[in-house]
């Protein structure tokens, strides 16, 4: 009997082609299945993190007044509400923001978080190897699964700096 001489190559072929349709769909299919996310949520751009000026206690946004040195020019802090449903931020009042009934844990009740996004590492691993966080880009994470959110940072060609989250809205 003559051996196929392109068995080998196509074994060899197959394999990374395999590989790379496995780990495409166990990237895909989790999203499939998981609950889509029904919590909206309050966060703050602008807001120093050494100094905060909104804070939920109690499950009502309080505002303090932080004392500024004379020559320190605080940014402008924005209000944002923003919708799962559609992904979309909305900037609202102080007094909009007050009326809501939030919940502070970092944890939605149906399972999802709010999360920074990463910069892509660079370097040569092992050496120089560097991960670092993207303050400006928000994920919901959750169930298995991560979606970019349209957080709104800049507004007017007018940058606010990165957004913090306050609070998931219990109803309004």
């Amino acid at each position: 009997m003559k051996e196929n001489s392109r068995t080998p190559l196509v074994i060899g072929l197959a394999i990374p082609v395999a590989m790379v349709m496995a780990v495409a769909v166990s990237l895909v299919v989790p999203g499939l299945f998981a609950p889509a996310p029904q919590w909206d949520f309050l966060y703050v751009v602008g807001d120093d993190w050494s100094q905060h000026e909104y804070d939920v206690q109690h499950g009502n946004l309080i505002r303090r007044e932080v004392k500024y040195p004379e020559h320190y020019q605080p940014r402008d802090k924005r209000l944002v509400v923003h919708r799962v449903a559609t992904n979309e931020s909305t900037e609202v009042s102080f007094e909009e923001a007050q009326a809501l009934a939030l919940d502070a844990r970092t944890r939605s009740p149906d399972g999802y978080v709010v999360a920074y996004g990463t910069y892509g590492s660079s370097g040569f691993f092992p050496f120089f190897f560097y991960d670092g966080t993207n303050y400006a880009t928000l994920y919901l994470k959750g169930h298995h699964t991560a979606k970019r959110l349209g957080v709104q940072t800049c507004q007017g060609g007018v940058c606010y700096g990165r957004p913090r989250f306050l609070g998931w809205i219990i109803r309004r």
